[in-house]
C-alpha cells in the first residue's frame, strides 16, 4: 500500500457548502483523472479519521485537489478547521472513472457533488487537446449550489456543451427545471445511442439515471461507467 504525506495550501469556496481542499502534489504520485484517494486527517486528542475522494483536480495539474460539502460529521468539521500547512496522510490511488484517449464521444451525467470526478476529466481533455467531445448534464437543487460553474462555462466549445438543470429553482432561474430525464437527455444529447456514459452523484440519482438510460433510451449497459457518492 503505497501512502504519501501532502501539505495543505489552499481552501477555496466552490458554491453553498463546497469548498476544495488543495495540497502540494507529490513528485512520484501518478493517477488517472477521475480516480480517488483515501485522505486522513489528524484527529483532536490523537489518531485519525479518513474518508475517499474523488480527485477534483486533473493530473495535468501541480496541485492534488477534491472537493466536498461540508456537513456536521466528525471528519468534515475537522476538515473545515484544518489550517493551512497541515500535513495529512492520502493512502491509494483506486477507480476506473476515467476517459481513455481513445474514446470519440462522451457524456456526463452528474448531480451535485458528483462534478468532481467529471471536472477533474474534462480538464485533464482541455489540457491534452485529447479529440473527445463531452456533454455533460449536471443536475442541482438551487443554481447557487452548481460547482466549478463559471470553469465549465468558459471550457464551452466545439468539443464540450454542458447543460444544467435545477430541481427546485429559485424564481429567476432561465434555465431547465426539474431533474435529468429521457427529456432532458435526449432534447441535449441526440446521439447518445452513440456515446459513452459516465454517471456520479448520490447512489439513487445514479439507478435513476442507469434505469432512464438502459431501459428507456436502451443505452447498452456495457458503455455505462458509475461512480457513486456517498457521505460527500
Amino acid at each position: 500500500m503505497t501512502d504519501w504525506k501532502i501539505k495543505f495550501i489552499e481552501k477555496i469556496h466552490r458554491a453553498a457548502n463546497i469548498y476544495s481542499f488543495r495540497f502540494e502534489r507529490p513528485e512520484d504520485l501518478k493517477y488517472k483523472a477521475g480516480q480517488f484517494s483515501y485522505f486522513y486527517i489528524p484527529k483532536e486528542g490523537g489518531g485519525e479519521l479518513f474518508h475517499h475522494f474523488s480527485f477534483s483536480s486533473s493530473p495535468t495539474e501541480s496541485f492534488v485537489e477534491f472537493t466536498t460539502r461540508i456537513r456536521e460529521s466528525e471528519y468534515k468539521q475537522t476538515l473545515d478547521k484544518l489550517p493551512i500547512g497541515s500535513i495529512i496522510r492520502m493512502s491509494m490511488v483506486l477507480g476506473q472513472f476515467s476517459l481513455n484517449p481513445k474514446f470519440d464521444r462522451v457524456a456526463f451525467a452528474c448531480g451535485g457533488i458528483g462534478i468532481t470526478a467529471a471536472r477533474s476529466n474534462i480538464k485533464w481533455t482541455i489540457d491534452t487537446n485529447a479529440e473527445i467531445d463531452i456533454v455533460l448534464l449536471f443536475a442541482n437543487r438551487h443554481s447557487h449550489h452548481i460547482a466549478f460553474k463559471d470553469e465549465l462555462e468558459s471550457f464551452s466549445g466545439d468539443k464540450f456543451k454542458v447543460f444544467h438543470i435545477i430541481s427546485q429553482p429559485e424564481e429567476d432561474w432561465k434555465g431547465s427545471k426539474g431533474r435529468i430525464n429521457v427529456d432532458f437527455i435526449t432534447n441535449n444529447v441526440p446521439d447518445c445511442m452513440e456515446r459513452k456514459w459516465f454517471v456520479s452523484g448520490p447512489p439513487e440519482m445514479v439507478d435513476t439515471i442507469d434505469k432512464i438510460l438502459t431501459e428507456e433510451i436502451c443505452v447498452p449497459l456495457e458503455v455505462i461507467r458509475e461512480e457513486f457518492f456517498i457521505g460527500y
